[in-house]
């Protein structure tokens, strides 16, 4: 299982272009609001982190003044350097 917190979850939505993040992510929309944990199977947990590492090099590359970026690349560096388990 992975917790996706909604300030996660949103970085990925701004990062990537509309209709980019897959209909199983999208699907989660509600429970990754609300911090819960999400179940996600290794193969969505891998796309998963090329999501997450993509929406953080855009969030450090947008930099301030964008009172998101901090907030976006914080969240992505954290479920990155999060063991899974």
């Amino acid at each position: 299982m992975a917790t996706i917190p909604g300030v996660l979850y949103a970085a990925l939505h701004v990062c990537h272009p509309p209709g980019a993040l897959p209909a199983w992510l999208t699907a989660r929309g509600p429970r990754c609001a609300t911090g819960a944990a999400v179940d996600v199977g290794q193969e969505h947990a891998e796309q998963l982190a090329d999501l997450v590492a993509h929406a953080w090099w855009e969030a450090l590359q947008d930099g301030e003044p964008d009172p998101f970026a901090g907030a976006f690349a914080a969240a992505c560096r954290t479920y990155l350097d999060t063991p899974s388990g």
